[in-house]
């Protein structure tokens, strides 16, 4: 842009130097001023598009010293401009002038058409190629979230049918077993069933389904959720916190020796939602990404690239993991 406006100077200067000084040369003269009217027109587009959202926000003030240079400038233009006919009035013959004009007038228009039709040809092919991009990425989302599914469900089955065997070798009772597999049964087919994507309120309640299992299995062991109400409609890539869950009950409540408890919050701030899951497990040093919180990464940056996840560990203090991501409905 800073090499458009200093041609646009320094061509300025020379159409001024040949109106004043060189008023003979009529046809280096039409060379300048046309490029000085095609190049205007696209400058003055530019800069307008892009002071345009600022002056729409400026204060009244601001408004009033644009307004009042932009008077100024046309004011100097048509009295530069009305000089210069005057002084080629005295110089040249009528007819001499006016074919000059026409001819000059011709060029300009012709050129000022073809700008016109380029611009609207080449805004077409940037937004066909925005369309493409955007189809794109939304293809490679949808790759990567059944990716993530197939990954998790037998991660997720392994996990589950491990979980069995535990009780069973540990006595449990048979009630409780079956309790055990009728609700898992139940959780795998809302997972076989889950969209690629679905609202907040549809994850929590699979979540619920999976710390209620885990309630059978560990007695000393609850959790505890409070999503706001203008978060449950948001959408988010579906299984991708039922990771999280796993790694805080694996790694925190059954490490815990009081009763371990997970907390799960939802709040909108600021067009973003901000979810938090904290266990009260021993914590540690640092944290050490398996697979599984791997893939939740990766997952949320293909859903909303200016998503974050963050890990908050220390010993004694349990963990809490922030997910952060777009509001969209």
């Amino acid at each position: 842009m800073r090499v458009f406006l200093f041609l646009q100077l320094i061509s300025l200067i020379i159409f001024v130097y040949i109106m004043y000084f060189v008023p003979s040369n009529l046809y280096l003269f039409s060379v300048i001023a046309t490029f000085l009217i095609v190049n205007t027109v696209g400058i003055t587009y530019y800069v307008f598009r892009m002071w345009g959202k600022e002056l729409v926000n400026a204060t009244k003030q601001i408004k009033l010293l644009y307004f009042s240079l932009l008077v100024v400038a046309v004011v100097g233009l048509g009295f530069l401009f009305a000089n210069l006919f005057n002084m080629w009035i005295d110089r040249y013959p009528i007819d001499t002038l006016s074919n000059f004009l026409n001819a000059l007038l011709v060029v300009s228009t012709f050129l000022l058409v073809s700008f016109g039709v380029s611009y609207v040809a080449l805004k077409r092919e940037l937004e066909r190629q925005v369309i493409e991009y955007k189809k794109l990425n939304e293809a490679q989302m949808k790759l990567r979230m059944q990716v993530f599914r197939y990954k998790t469900n037998p991660h997720f089955l392994f996990n589950s049918m491990s979980t069995a065997v535990s009780m069973i070798d540990l006595g449990e009772s048979n009630d409780k077993l079956r309790e055990y597999l009728i609700n898992l049964s139940e959780l795998f087919r809302a997972v076989l069933e889950a969209p690629e994507v679905w609202t907040l309120k549809d994850e929590i309640s699979l979540v619920k389904k999976y710390l209620d299992i885990q309630k059978i299995r560990l007695s000393n062991f609850d959790y505890m959720i409070d999503i706001q109400p203008e978060c449950e409609g948001v959408k988010i890539p579906s299984l991708i916190l039922q990771p999280i869950v796993e790694n805080s009950i694996i790694h925190g409540v059954t490490k815990s020796t009081n009763s371990g408890v997970i907390t799960i919050e939802a709040k909108q701030t600021d067009g973003f939602i901000l979810l938090s899951i904290q266990d009260n497990g021993k914590g540690a040093s640092e944290i050490v990404k398996g697979a599984g919180l791997q893939m939740v990464e990766n997952l949320l940056k293909t859903f909303d690239k200016d998503s974050e996840l963050i890990y908050e560990t220390s010993p004694g203090k349990g963990t809490k993991v922030f997910l952060r991501w777009l509001a969209t409905r």
